[in-house]
């Protein structure tokens, strides 16, 4: 990420001229070279900024050497449900029909139908009492969000396929010895609350969220869910293991490294050389 400035809806935007071909100037000119993301608009009767906001925020520019873009966003501090989206929530209890989970600490309780929820590949629902997963209270769901009532404050969640449901530690495999599976057993994953800036870094499929996660797996093999809800599960193969990437992604979070200049590649480097050795 090369830069964010905070802008209003209409302000001129010069610093995105240099992006365009020199060629078009014209008011019907369209950018060849720059792709325009949330937040911005042609405007063709600005010609000398043929690019203008419609809403406020930070705009974030990327000068890849491919296809530079451009977009404003507005991440707000708490999280929004939407349809669709990939969440981590904890069982609160279980009833007559479905269970009741928490989605975020200042929200109402969520639910998830046994309708909705899929246990095996063959498409059979929890609604089968035979078929319906053992989930303890206070267990880790990954689910997605099926209906947002707005005027109810409710939310139902789904669990559409067997890539969802109770997130549960790899303990074993057909490699591992016995002493490797002993000492596996006494891991236990991590579930942190991150904001939601944080959330964008790690789910984000560009260049923005690789100098953290890279940096990270080249010094700890681990795993992580990553739910829009603002929490991520973290698993590894020693406690120790598991606590060195919490700590990172914590202090990644608390000091708003993605804001930095190259993206909080170097400090994100001393960082993981600190807590994790060089």
């Amino acid at each position: 990420m090369a830069s964010a400035a905070l802008v209003l809806p209409g302000d001129p935007l010069p610093q995105l001229t240099p992006f365009l071909s020199p060629d078009e100037s014209t008011a019907s000119s369209k950018p060849k070279t720059l792709r325009l993301g949330p937040g911005l608009t042609l405007s063709p009767s600005t010609p000398s900024t043929p690019i203008l906001p419609y809403r406020h925020g930070a705009l974030h520019t990327s000068s890849s050497s491919k296809r530079p873009t451009a977009s404003i966003t507005n991440t707000p501090h708490h999280y929004h449900p939407a349809v669709q989206d990939a969440v981590l929530v904890t069982l609160l209890r279980s009833t007559a029909d479905g269970f009741v989970v928490q989605l975020t600490p200042y929200t109402t309780p969520a639910t998830i139908l046994y309708d909705a929820y899929i246990t095996n590949n063959a498409g059979t629902t929890a609604a089968v009492r035979k078929a319906r997963p053992n989930i303890p209270v206070g267990g880790t769901i990954y689910a997605r969000v099926a209906t947002v009532h707005k005027h109810l404050e409710a939310v139902e969640l789904a669990v559409p396929s067997t890539d969802f449901g109770e997130v549960l530690s790899h303990k074993s495999n057909n490699t591992a010895t016995n002493q490797d599976l002993a000492n596996r057993a006494e891991v236990t994953p991590y579930v942190l609350s991150i904001s939601q800036p944080m959330v964008k870094v790690l789910a984000a499929e560009d260049t923005l969220g690789k100098p953290l996660l890279s940096a990270v797996s080249s010094k700890i093999p681990f795993e992580m869910i990553v739910g829009r809800n603002g929490r991520v599960w973290i698993d590894a193969a020693t406690q120790r293991e598991v606590v060195a990437v919490v700590r990172i992604f914590t202090a990644f979070d608390a000091q708003r490294m993605w804001d930095d200049p190259d993206g909080g590649v170097s400090r994100t480097r001393e960082l993981v050389g600190k807590i994790c050795g060089r």
